[in-house]
C-alpha cells in the first residue's frame, strides 16, 4: 500500500503529472468529438490521431521554449518562437489527417474538419494550461525553496544567539570578581554581603540565560539588584540616580541585554568629582521600552588593555537578531559625558 507522503512524491513527478493530464485529455476530447451515444473505435483513433499536434505543442512549449526563453525573460525571442510553433503545429494537425493517418491506420479514412482559427482555439488552450501548470510548479517550488532557506536561517540565527548568550556569564562574572577583589584586598566589611549579593545575581544569570524571553518585570528587578550592589561598594551612592517605571506582567523581553549598558556605567564611568553623575533611567509606554544611560568620564584616562568592548558588541548583535526593526539605539560619547538611547518596543 502506498504511503501518503510517497503518493504525493508520486504527484510531484513531471512525468506523472503530465500523464494524468493527457489521460483527462483523451477522455475529454474522445467524448467531445463522438458523433453518436457510444464511443467507438473510430472515436478513439480519431482522439488518438487529433492528439500528435497537441503533445508536439504543449511538449516544445514546456521542456524547450519555457526553461529557455521565458524563465530567462527573452519575452521577445519567446513570441516569435510560439508563434512559430502553433503554425506548425496547425499544419501538423492537417498533415496528420491528410496523409499520415493513411500510414498509421490504413483501414480508416479521415479528414482534417476544423477550421485555422478552430485548430488554433484548441492549441492556444492546451498550451495556456499547461503554462499554467509549469507557472504553479514554479511557484510552489520557489515557496518551498523560501521556507527552506527560511529555516536555515532561523537556525543560523538560534546558533549564533546560544553563542552570544554563552559570552554573557563569563563576562558579567569576571567584571564582578574584580569588584569584590577590591573589597578583599581594602579587607572591607561589605565583602561577604557583596558575595551574597553577587550569588543572588549569577543566580538570575545562570538561570535566565538560556531563555528566549523573560517577563520584563522579572529583568528590571534583576537590573535594580545589579545597581544596589554597585552602590554598596562605592563611596558616593547619592551620585548614582536611579529611576524605574512600573511594569505590567504580561510585558516580556530578551534576558541580559539591559544590564550591559548598566553595567558600562559603572566599569568606565567616573564618580571621584562631585558634579560626577551616573544616571539610568527606564521608561514605559505602552509595549515600548526605554532605557537611558548616562555617565562622567574622564577624557584622560585610558581603558585598561582587556577592554575590547566584547559586552556592547555582543549586545548590539543580540539586538540586530532579536529585535531587527524594532528597536533603537543612540550612543553618543563626548569629552567628558557617555550617554545610551535604548528604544525596544516588546512583544
Amino acid at each position: 500500500m502506498t504511503k501518503p507522503n510517497e503518493a504525493s512524491a508520486l504527484l510531484q513527478n513531471r512525468g506523472v503529472q503530465y500523464a494524468i493530464f493527457w489521460l483527462v485529455s483523451f477522455l475529454f476530447l474522445v467524448n467531445y468529438f463522438t458523433q453518436g451515444y457510444d464511443i467507438g473505435l473510430i472515436d478513439i483513433v480519431y482522439t488518438l490521431l487529433f492528439h500528435i499536434s497537441l503533445v508536439f505543442a504543449v511538449s516544445i512549449n514546456s521542456f524547450y521554449l519555457l526553461p529557455n526563453y521565458l524563465a530567462h525573460e527573452k519575452y521577445y525571442k519567446y513570441s516569435i518562437l510560439l508563434s512559430g510553433l502553433i503554425i506548425i503545429s496547425m499544419w501538423l494537425n492537417i498533415f496528420t489527417f491528410q496523409y499520415l493517418s493513411d500510414w498509421i491506420f490504413p483501414g480508416y479514412y479521415f479528414v482534417s474538419y476544423y477550421e485555422w482559427w478552430e485548430l488554433l482555439e484548441f492549441l492556444i488552450i492546451y498550451v495556456g494550461l499547461t503554462s499554467m501548470l509549469e507557472f504553479s510548479k514554479s511557484w510552489f517550488r520557489e515557496m518551498q525553496v523560501r521556507r527552506e532557506m527560511a529555516e536555515l536561517e532561523q537556525e543560523r540565527v538560534q546558533t549564533e544567539l546560544k553563542a552570544l548568550r554563552s559570552q554573557i556569564n563569563p563576562h558579567f562574572l569576571f567584571n564582578s570578581l574584580n569588584h569584590i577583589y577590591a573589597l578583599s584586598v581594602r579587607q572591607s566589611v561589605q565583602t561577604s554581603k557583596a558575595v551574597l549579593q553577587l550569588s543572588e545575581l549569577l543566580r538570575y544569570a545562570i538561570d535566565h540565560m538560556d531563555r528566549d524571553r523573560v517577563p520584563l518585570r522579572k529583568e528590571l528587578e534583576y537590573v535594580t539588584q545589579f545597581i544596589e550592589w554597585h552602590k554598596a561598594r562605592i563611596d558616593h551612592p547619592e551620585r548614582i540616580a536611579f529611576t524605574c517605571a512600573e511594569t505590567p506582567d504580561k510585558l516580556q523581553i530578551a534576558p541580559l541585554l539591559l544590564v550591559v549598558f548598566v553595567e558600562n556605567c559603572f566599569k568606565h564611568g567616573r564618580l571621584s568629582r562631585i558634579d560626577d553623575r551616573i544616571i539610568i533611567s527606564v521608561s514605559l509606554t505602552d509595549s515600548t521600552l526605554k532605557l537611558i544611560t548616562e555617565n562622567s568620564t574622564d577624557p584622560d584616562r585610558e581603558l585598561p588593555a582587556e577592554s575590547t568592548g566584547l559586552g556592547l558588541e555582543n549586545v548590539r548583535r543580540r539586538l540586530n537578531l532579536l529585535y531587527d526593526e524594532r528597536h533603537h539605539l543612540d550612543i553618543q560619547n563626548t569629552i567628558n559625558r557617555y550617554r545610551v538611547s535604548l528604544t525596544i518596543e516588546l512583544e
